[in-house]
């Protein structure tokens, strides 16, 4: 995935679009007006008032949660949309990784017997997330993704 992001507007277009596109976006550091620099932030919110950009909220790498004013930002250097599994942040990716197997379980329950079209795209679109190996250990997900069959011919 590691799509860029070009401005707020992504931003809070990715964050709003969260269960359709999965993903979070990280950035590789903040930079505030004051000077204090955070490493590996996670965008978690943009707030808009009416089309003027308010706040955004961010997790840290040491798990601080802060709510900056969009005044008081100096820099966010590369900010990326990545998949769970992929994120630098180890505090956010634990959470947002709990937070989305537990989804994934309890979607896998509530569909159980009836694997429509719209649980497969979902499910598949949160393995994927999440990571493969990551979901696995958890669930079957033979469901999703068949284990390939090898046919030899003799």
């Amino acid at each position: 995935m590691k799509n860029q992001i070009n401005g707020y507007d992504d931003m809070y277009t990715v964050l709003a679009n969260e269960r359709k596109v999965g993903g979070v976006i990280e950035s590789e550091y903040l930079r505030l007006s004051s000077g204090d620099e955070f490493h590996n932030v996670v965008i978690t919110k943009v707030e808009l008032i009416g089309s003027a950009l308010c706040s955004i909220g961010c997790v840290t790498e040491s798990g601080q949660r802060l709510i900056v004013n969009a005044k008081d930002i100096s820099m966010i250097h590369q900010p990326e949309h990545k998949k769970i599994f992929e994120l630098r942040n180890q505090t956010f990716k634990h959470i947002k990784m709990k937070e989305k197997l537990q989804y994934l379980k309890r979607l896998f329950e509530l569909n159980e017997g009836s694997y429509n079209p719209f649980f497969k795209e979902e499910a598949a679109m949160l393995i994927e997330d999440i990571g493969f190996n990551n979901a696995k250990q958890e669930i079957d997900v033979s469901v999703i993704f068949p284990e390939e069959k090898v046919y030899t011919i003799a």
